[in-house]
């Protein structure tokens, strides 16, 4: 009884002293009073008419470099402008006068600042003029060869219905932005493209992947090729492919499926012209990935591996999210800037946000030597991205390292193809003796900080079985996972996890690329029954986006969503998150028709892993 009563009030004071610690120091940072506690969302009350001078975050490595940054990316104007509750049009998507008179412009200005100075400072320098036009996509046709050969007249006019939605995603940076690219913040690429929907409305790069394999369906082949060497172009710019074509987002990338997308070019097509003239790109590609986001862990048994993981160099907070970043970071478990470095990390891995990458509660929670962190785990404030090595980047890698070789193959370099086979062969090794759990029959998430698996179901659980070729033992204790989860009972497909946190990357919310890589990992494994798994799930899915589209709920507008709710069948929309939920949508359009044409237009079952030979 007494050591009960004083654990409760051990835990009453730390939990008091973080409270108040957190709110101090966020209070002297944002100049605002707090008399008990922050709220977790920033309402109109903090859209204030007078803004004292910040104090602006102590973090060293921004979102952006240049003569853009201290207008875009962070500074004065940034957190004046979200204090304000202008960040929508201030800075605008265009500036009406070179950055530096800008800069300048806005220096001249001075604190405590009133709104209409601010707004009258925003009016004479920027302008919200979009920087994309839509475009024509030559190459669209309404009935492509894969919609004809389809028997069945709903799933036809459901295939039909999303090939129409291509036409409205196409996008070229308009003429101004090439002639004077200093006054746009945005890398500007030479060819058109396909945009996600909704409010991302600009390239970005994983969703590029499933947005191709849809186009790949349609025949569009013309717009892949555009689109693979735009992202040549960007690369050749940054060394590598950050996650979007805006500059507040440009130092961080998206999980590395570019090598994946030149390989599906190059199966669809049989154009070894444009694969021969990617390989430098894709080279340089994987090799910033190996300079910048590896980690070298020693294992069980003593032996060192080199690993990957998400590890963004920022650690201020995003402008895109500004004010929410300080909260997470001034009220988080860590230092702010680890904080923010996570929440970029975060982002780099495209699951902006999950459960994944928080502190566990339960069962779960590994050692908590912090105590603070075990009162916020499982939230954003316990994030730690940078202290996970996730087990889907390292297969992608896995699978780049294999697609690259292959294609060096082709192009008769054997020496180096051998030396990728070689990095694929010790990073497979890698992630059987780090990230196999023989006693769950799946793979986890390896913990950086303490050594163990991060215990939870996740998609990516099984995405090694994208590698193709498992053994019977490892077959069947993945069969008894799946089963214990109980993952299969959701009609709509499979949740991006089971924690409800609130993030929408969580539950009750699917999407369509972890859908599409668990069901790729079912269907490459070879097995019967994993096939036959991997079919119902994709069913399920292509349901669900059918009725979103074609017999949408009363409440709902008809449309493609960007996520949707697999607790039901109907198609409605997943919830949580940071934003509204979108429509388009590129990625669960490609998604459904890489399904659509796998399981109901070439059923060929694969049962064996295809070789690579090397001279």
């Amino acid at each position: 009884m007494l050591w009960t009563v004083l654990f409760a009030v051990v835990h009453l004071a730390l939990r008091s002293a973080f409270e108040l610690r957190s709110a101090g120091t966020y209070a002297s940072h944002i100049g605002v009073q707090l008399s008990k506690r922050l709220t977790y969302t920033w309402n109109s009350s903090w859209r204030q008419n007078i803004v004292d001078e910040p104090e602006l975050p102590n973090c060293t490595t921004k979102m952006c470099t240049g003569p853009l940054a201290p207008i875009y990316c962070s500074g004065k104007l940034l957190h004046t402008s979200w204090l304000f509750g202008l960040y929508d049009s201030c800075p605008g998507d265009m500036m009406l006068n070179p950055p530096e008179q800008v800069y300048e412009d806005f220096q001249k200005l001075s604190y405590p600042m009133r709104k209409n100075v601010f707004k009258e400072f925003c009016y004479k320098n920027f302008a919200s003029t979009p920087y994309l036009e839509a475009v024509n996509l030559t190459d669209w046709t309404p009935e492509p060869r894969n919609i004809q050969v389809l028997k069945d007249p709903s799933l036809r006019s459901f295939v039909k219905r999303l090939n129409e939605i291509w036409k409205l995603l196409g996008r070229k940076f308009k003429p101004e932005v090439e002639l004077y690219p200093e006054r746009f913040p945005v890398l500007a690429v030479p060819n058109l493209f396909v945009v996600p929907g909704g409010q991302f409305q600009i390239y970005f790069y994983w969703d590029s992947y499933w947005i191709m394999k849809g186009l790949l369906f349609s025949n569009m082949t013309e717009t892949v090729r555009n689109m693979i060497e735009n992202f040549a172009y960007v690369i050749q710019f940054h060394g590598f492919i950050p996650n979007a074509g805006t500059i507040q987002l440009t130092r961080r990338s998206q999980p590395p499926l570019f090598t994946q997308m030149v390989s599906d070019y190059y199966e669809a097509t049989g154009n070894d012209t444009l694969m021969l003239k990617m390989l430098p790109y894709i080279q340089s590609e994987l090799l910033w990935w190996q300079n910048n986001r590896t980690v070298t862990v020693k294992g069980n048994d003593g032996t060192k591996y080199t690993v990957f993981q998400y590890k963004s160099i920022t650690d201020c907070p995003r402008p895109e999210n500004y004010l929410v970043d300080l909260d997470n970071g001034y009220r988080g478990s860590d230092a702010p800037n680890r904080i923010w470095s996570s929440i970029a990390s975060a982002c780099e891995s495209g699951l902006d946000f999950s459960s994944r990458w928080f502190a566990y509660t339960g069962e779960n929670a590994g050692l908590h030597y912090n105590y603070l962190l075990s009162l916020v785990a499982g939230t954003k404030f316990s994030i730690r991205t940078n202290k996970i090595v996730p087990v889907d980047l390292n297969v992608f890698m896995i699978m780049n390292y294999i697609s690259f070789s292959n294609m060096l193959i082709t192009a008769k370099k054997y020496k180096k193809a051998e030396q990728y086979i070689q990095y694929a062969a010790d990073l497979r090794k890698a992630v059987r003796n780090l990230m196999w759990n023989d006693t769950d029959g799946c793979w986890y998430d390896y913990d950086l900080e303490y050594g163990i698996h991060r215990q939870k179901f996740y998609p990516s659980n099984i995405f090694p079985l994208l590698l193709g070729d498992p053994d019977k033992k490892t077959i069947k204790q993945v069969l008894n996972y799946i089963r214990r989860t109980k993952i299969l009972k959701y009609p709509g497909g499979v949740p991006s996890s089971l924690e409800n946190s609130n993030e929408q990357w969580d539950f009750p919310n699917g999407w369509a690329p972890s859908i599409h890589l668990f069901v790729e990992s079912l269907r490459k494994s070879g097995d019967e029954e994993l096939y036959s798994i991997a079919k119902k799930i994709a069913n399920n899915f292509i349901r669900t986006v059918y009725n979103g589209l074609m017999n949408p709920r009363p409440d709902m507008p008809s449309a493609c969503w960007e996520k949707y709710d697999v607790r039901f069948d109907d198609g409605r929309p997943g919830i949580g998150g940071e934003y509204a939920v979108q429509q388009g949508f590129g990625w669960t359009n490609g998604a459904v028709l890489d399904m659509i044409y796998h399981f109901h237009i070439n059923t060929t079952r694969i049962t064996k892993k295809i070789k690579q030979h090397c001279k």
